[in-house]
């Protein structure tokens, strides 16, 4: 069936079966201000409102990333997109891989007890995350020894010396 004579040559009319449903006046179908249902999904959330809930949370390693973006050769102050990415990106692996540690120290019957040895477990296929692990507990027992040895350090001079007098 040829169309009518304002069409294109070679296009042709729907048949009035395949047509959209038109409102008798002419204007939008019935379903456009119809509340959505299955057939017609809802919108997804706008983002404004997504970006306005993330943006609540603190970021607490802002300060550090931005420098350790610029030690890694990004600009001296990234952008804030960019720092407030990386925030998430490692908020998300701290956070998945505490609740890692926390299931693992249930299944060793430890639970509400997390160990440094479960950490170590679970970076153990992961070279260099397991060797900078192992460098930082090594580096927090000598820096807990140090202060030990200088606040034993300190608290011997308030004290008098042993025979209880004044050597003059």
């Amino acid at each position: 069936m040829p169309g009518p004579p304002h069409m294109p040559p070679g296009a042709t009319a729907l048949p009035p079966a395949a047509r959209p449903p038109q409102h008798p006046a002419g204007g939008p179908p019935p379903s456009a201000g119809a509340p959505p249902s299955a057939a017609n999904p809802q919108p997804p959330p706008k983002l404004e409102l997504i970006k306005e809930h993330e943006s609540k949370r603190k970021k607490p390693f802002a300060m550090d990333l931005k420098r350790m973006m610029y030690g890694f050769g990004d600009m001296e102050q990234p952008l804030p997109e960019t720092v407030e990415v990386m925030d998430d990106i490692v908020c998300e692996f701290i956070s998945r891989l505490t609740e890692q540690v926390v299931v693992l120290s249930e299944k060793r019957g430890k639970k509400g007890k997390l160990a440094t040895e479960d950490v170590l477990f679970l970076v153990r296929k992961h070279p260099k995350m397991y060797y900078r692990a192992k460098e930082l507990i090594r580096l927090d027992k000598e820096i807990k020894r140090a202060s030990k040895i200088t606040n034993d350090a300190i608290d011997g001079l308030g004290k008098a010396p042993p025979g209880g007098g004044s050597s003059a």
